[in-house]
């Protein structure tokens, strides 16, 4: 039942995730629903006139144990126009790492696919959606809108890892 909102809108389209396609520099903390706290970083990492960038995610008392996630971001498209609303489209490579007290091994993940956001007034509407492994074929996905209250943002995003994160992000 937990999942239901999340593979509805995966059925209906392009699948939304909690970090824009576009790089922000950010410093954060988020509540996840059953997973606790998270500590969130962004970083924007132009190269070669590209612009890229780093995310990156540590949930410290997951489960009993260490949960680590990184989105690296390439902006492809950064000024398509749908309807008189801002969108920009990219690709990313996401990492996951789990180490849980009493398992036996960690488990690693690494999933490829697109990123979009639309930009609405004040706030965004971002998207990414891979196909990967992690301990089998598998599908990475979810939803995320950002509030922008210059410095902070407020985010609240659905994914495949946790059905609910809250968190406030500084940015700069």
């Amino acid at each position: 039942m937990k999942r239901i909102l999340p593979l509805l809108t995966l059925l209906c389209g392009l699948v939304f995730a909690q970090v824009p396609a576009y790089p922000e520099n950010t410093a954060g903390l988020g509540f996840t629903v059953g997973k606790n706290l998270t500590v969130q970083a962004g970083f924007n990492l132009p190269l070669l006139g590209l612009d890229t960038g780093l995310d990156l995610e540590l949930n410290p008392l997951a489960a009993g144990g260490v949960e680590v996630w990184t989105l690296s971001r390439l902006n492809l498209i950064p000024a398509l126009v749908v309807g008189d609303l801002s969108m920009s489209v990219g690709a990313g490579l996401e990492l996951r790492y789990a180490a849980k007290n009493g398992a036996t091994a960690p488990s690693f993940g690494a999933h490829l696919g697109p990123t979009a956001t639309l930009e609405l007034p004040g706030s965004a509407l971002s998207a990414y959606v891979g196909l990967g492994y992690q301990g089998g074929f598998s599908l990475a996905y979810g939803v995320g809108f950002r509030a922008y209250l210059d410095p902070i943002a407020l985010e609240i995003a659905l994914t495949d890892r946790y059905w609910l994160k809250l968190s406030a992000l500084y940015l700069w």
